[in-house]
């Protein structure tokens, strides 16, 4: 296959994986702008700077999304709600695909590279894990409570990619990145609930496939739930603003909707709508972060511990 048709097969794939994972990209955007708030304020960095962040973000999220579909695309065959959308049946095959995932890849270190050394290394090691989870060899996807440390990991690491624009990684930046960890995690866990039935099919060993889609679901509750405990502990602490106890009050709204599907055995559809539902609260509560950090100017403690990354 020549370059010029490769190149127009993966451009084929970029316009499939924009129709398919824009919102779930888009949504993943909050974590580092957020980082970026938290690290130095709003005005710390540029508009030019906050473009960058965005756009080598955008990029390296669309890689895992890209890897992943690849990688799982003989499963994802055998799953009857994905196999109208996976790329063979759009005319695109595997070796465009793979060849979108480099080329973001190589745009989103480019441009991460701007922001400097931190953001490589960040966006070195996210791109890892999406390989760890993705590749069949690996088997990270496969693998029950090692999938969530990935995510766990991962969620932390894309908040502290827009953390240490600002300045150095420090102690506040991993506990406020912890936060998102927890809460990347519960979310995956509630994913695996909705795609048991095709995992289970597919042989692939996830959480809700050994111990069952109610345990996933409780440990989904109970990864959310330390997640609204943290911030209410450094909010109380002032790591964060303190404003940001008060958000703590959704997290009975996040029980009351999951308790339905631990009455009984969860499914696809109740992943779902619990999926909507928690998107819905993170996004009050990433709005709430937002008003707290302008109305009280918060941003890195300079007499925090620090250790440097950069």
């Amino acid at each position: 296959m020549n370059a010029p048709t490769t190149l127009a097969r993966a451009g084929r794939a970029l316009r499939e994986v924009g129709r398919r994972r824009s919102l779930e990209v888009l949504l993943l955007q909050a974590s580092p702008l957020l980082g970026a708030a938290f690290g130095g304020g709003f005005g710390a960095i540029d508009l030019g700077r906050w473009t960058i962040l965005l756009a080598g973000s955008v990029l390296l999220t669309g890689h895992v999304f890209v890897f992943n579909d690849w990688a799982g695309h003989r499963g994802d065959l055998n799953d009857p709600r994905r196999a109208p959308h996976v790329f063979g049946g759009e005319g695109v095959g595997r070796g465009a695909v793979a060849a979108l995932a480099l080329g973001l890849l190589a745009a989103a270190m480019a441009a991460l590279g701007a922001l400097g050394f931190h953001a490589v290394v960040i966006g070195l090691a996210i791109a890892c894990l999406g390989f760890l989870y993705s590749d069949s060899h690996a088997a990270g996807k496969g693998t029950p409570v090692f999938a969530s440390l990935i995510h766990l990991l991962g969620g932390t690491l894309h908040f502290l990619l827009g953390y240490g624009v600002t300045g150095p990684i420090d102690a506040r930046g991993l506990a406020i990145g912890l936060f998102f960890g927890l809460v990347f995690a519960a979310g995956h866990l509630n994913q695996e609930v909705r795609d048991h039935d095709a995992d289970a099919r597919n042989g692939i060993r996830t959480t809700a496939v050994v111990f069952g889609p109610r345990c996933a679901s409780l440990a989904s509750l109970v990864l959310f739930s330390a997640a609204y405990a943290e911030l209410a502990l450094l909010a109380c602490l002032e790591v964060v603003p303190r404003q940001l106890l008060w958000a703590t009050l959704l997290w009975p709204l996040q029980v009351a909707w999951s308790l339905p599907a631990l009455r009984g055995e969860p499914g696809f559809e109740q992943a779902r709508r619990l999926q909507r539902r928690y998107r819905f609260l993170f996004a009050i509560l990433g709005l709430a972060m937002v008003l707290a950090l302008v109305a009280s100017g918060a941003a890195r403690h300079p007499a925090s511990g620090t250790f440097a990354l950069r």
